[in-house]
């Protein structure tokens, strides 16, 4: 494949504060004394949890103090009739639910604050979109996309550090908001206090299961660890090899999956550190031990190579005992099993590793962009606004994502029930783990899976080889970008 197009496709860049921005700009790119908080109860009560929710109120009198950072210091009332345009890339029933938050807002939030909503359909058309206005010089207020994809762009964006906004007493979340969204989302756009944007949506790559094919092969249990994991690969195989049908001869075991996702989730799960921000290796000892357990595994004819480009025939005809995949698939597999007349359980699980399971989580970031300091309150305000327990609630029931905030929990009792997989994955989050944004991984991601693919045609002892390959021609890229 391209490497190219993948690199325009979804590489990003952190856009950091800018020294050519105005002073009220440099400000914005202080890092305060705190760091984002980690998580705490599944639940919090129900007044804590509407907070961030717009209701009017009375408009207090602003009296900015020496220490309010100088974007900070805005007077409420001159927000009054701002418009914030707000690009986003999803689409369908996503883009809905955004648009409906977008309008409750306007309608009712105290300042007078006006949100238009543009739903790009997809990366790319959101990297159009934003070039474009770039050129125009008439760049959104708010735009949701991965903090590495906006490196494409042809000219500067400006992103605002959100710290200060984030701990602001006046303007940012209450100790008790912080600590109802679970740290490692925050992670993910953390890199050294800054905080370059706020999590909106965020997903889970996980294994599919199939529970009744697991028990009825003699596993009472689902595999915990690499061990477990080949083992059940392998007499799945060997069951569809033993069974009548020579159609599904060779299948059975783990379908592989090559997105930089479901590999850096392996990495993970073998011990290698791929950190949020600053240089990537993948010639590590945990990445070789990961990558050299799937060759292995594969060389023994336990996990196999597909020919469908979705995965849900698969599964629900027990041609694959597990596949990679992320949450908002769920629904789909539900509707393949309807559809196949099949009754077997099925769950989803981690990334097993030597000693346990690993999650990886990724979100969109809401990314602010550098403006005057009233029209990046404005933004600010409705990104916060998209974080309060009732949006989420929504969000998640649209697009099957995590929730930002714990508290909406309590408004997803239903929807845990009907879709008992996306409640699996939520019990989950204390071994879910960032995946990068880094400039890195944004050029990495696609020469790992290139190599990944090498390495499946190749001999083992190729490995150590291809992985030095793999870092050499990503820091020769970076070199390039710069």
């Amino acid at each position: 494949m391209n490497l190219s197009f993948y690199r325009l496709k979804k590489r990003l860049v952190f856009s950091g504060m800018s020294i050519l921005v105005a002073a009220a700009m440099l400000l914005v790119s202080c890092t305060p004394s705190q760091n984002p908080s980690g998580s705490t109860a599944a639940t919090i009560s129900s007044d804590s949890a509407t907070e961030e929710s717009p209701q009017p109120t009375a408009t207090p009198a602003f009296t900015p103090t020496p220490a309010t950072p100088v974007q900070l210091q805005v007077d409420p009332a001159d927000l009054a009739g701002i418009v914030v345009r707000f690009v986003h890339p999803w689409m369908g029933e996503m883009a809905d639910a955004l648009a409906s938050a977008a309008s409750q807002f306007s309608l009712s939030n105290e300042w007078d604050i006006w949100v238009e909503v543009e739903a790009t359909g997809g990366d790319n058309a959101l990297l159009e979109s934003v070039q474009a206005d770039l050129d125009e010089g008439n760049l959104p207020g708010l735009i949701a996309a991965y903090p590495y994809a906006l490196a494409e762009l042809d000219g500067k964006y400006f992103s605002v550090n959100l710290t200060d906004y984030f701990y602001s007493p006046e303007w940012g979340f209450s100790p008790e908001a912080q600590a109802d969204i679970p740290a490692v989302f925050l992670e993910q756009f953390t890199d050294e206090g800054h905080l370059a944007a706020l999590p909106v949506a965020s997903q889970a790559t996980v294994l599919f299961y199939n529970q009744t094919w697991g028990q009825a092969l003699g596993f009472a249990d689902l595999p915990g660890n690499a061990e477990g994991f080949a083992e059940q690969s392998c007499a799945a195989v060997f069951s569809n090899y033993d069974d009548e049908n020579e159609d599904n001869d060779g299948t059975g075991g783990w379908l592989i999956n090559q997105d930089p996702e479901v590999l850096a989730s392996w990495y993970a799960a073998f011990g290698s550190e791929l950190p949020v921000s600053g240089e990537i290796l993948f010639s590590t000892e945990g990445g070789q031990d990961a990558l050299g357990y799937l060759k292995d595994t594969y060389s023994d004819g336990c996990i196999w190579l597909g020919r469908r480009p979705e995965p849900y025939f698969y599964f629900a005809n027990r041609y694959s005992l597990m596949y990679a995949g992320t949450l908002d698939q769920i629904p789909y597999q539900a509707g393949w099993m309807v559809s196949s007349g099949s009754t077997d359980d099925w769950t989803v699980m981690g990334f097993p590793g030597p000693e346990g399971e690993v999650m990886l989580v990724d979100s969109p970031g809401l990314m602010v962009t550098a403006d005057t300091p009233e029209n990046q309150m404005a933004a600010w305000l409705f990104a916060r606004y998209l974080l309060s327990p009732e949006v989420q609630a929504k969000l998640v029931r649209s697009g099957f994502s995590l929730p930002v905030r714990e508290s909406a929990l309590a408004l997803l009792a239903d929807f845990a029930n009907q879709y008992p997989q996306w409640a699996q994955a939520v019990e989950m989050m204390d071994i879910a783990r960032p995946v990068p944004i880094s400039s890195g991984w944004g050029i990495g991601q696609w020469v790992l899976q290139d190599g990944f693919y090498r390495l499946l045609q190749g001999e083992r002892d190729d490995l150590p080889r291809i992985l030095e390959d793999v870092d050499a021609l990503v820091a020769e890229l970076e070199t390039r970008e710069q």
